[in-house]
């Protein structure tokens, strides 16, 4: 069976594949952009991702949707958005766990200014972060820097994520009949 994508949900797909590319221009500019830039911006796509996942999961109802995902929806945080990704069974407990030390180093970066990533506790988490190892195979260098880690685990974060919008699609919850 071939499924194609149309509607709502191919304009949701340019939109996000839009906003990937310009991502990508940001995100590896090869260290020409600072620490908290790279911090915000790369959870904030992170985050992007993951309610894109959720929309295509849910049945196909914008505005019961954009109830739940609304800032003052149920899902409408990024920490919600992980834990109910992880509870539909759409990211594995790897990838939770990482998405929430993403979420943790965010918030160090949006709320202190000396924040980096070479200093305590930020080097620390990012030293936590482990599905770059599980989907590469390998551990970061020994002089690798806690952006460098953060940077690679937001990448792979990210790849495995737009997979999974695919595949939430696929699995779409259908409204129960009357």
């Amino acid at each position: 069976m071939t499924s194609m994508i149309a509607g709502r949900d191919l304009d949701r797909y340019w939109r996000h594949h839009d906003a990937l590319f310009a991502f990508h221009n940001l995100f590896n500019e090869g260290g020409t952009v600072d620490e908290r830039a790279i911090a915000i911006v790369g959870a904030t796509f992170l985050d992007s991702s993951l309610e894109h996942s959720l929309v295509n999961f849910m049945v196909d109802d914008e505005k019961e949707t954009k109830k739940l995902m609304g800032l003052d929806g149920a899902i409408g945080t990024f920490s919600n958005r992980v834990t109910a990704a992880y509870c539909l069974g759409l990211i594995p407990k790897t990838v939770r766990d990482d998405l929430r030390i993403v979420g943790k180093i965010r918030n160090r970066f949006a709320h202190q200014l000396e924040a980096s990533f070479d200093q305590n506790p930020i080097r620390g988490w990012c030293l936590l972060l482990k599905w770059h190892e599980t989907s590469m195979l390998m551990k970061a260098p020994a002089d690798a820097t806690g952006r460098d880690i953060f940077q690679v685990a937001v990448n792979q974060l990210i790849c495995y994520l737009n997979g999974i919008v695919g595949v939430a699609r696929l699995e779409r919850r259908k409204i129960a009949a009357k």
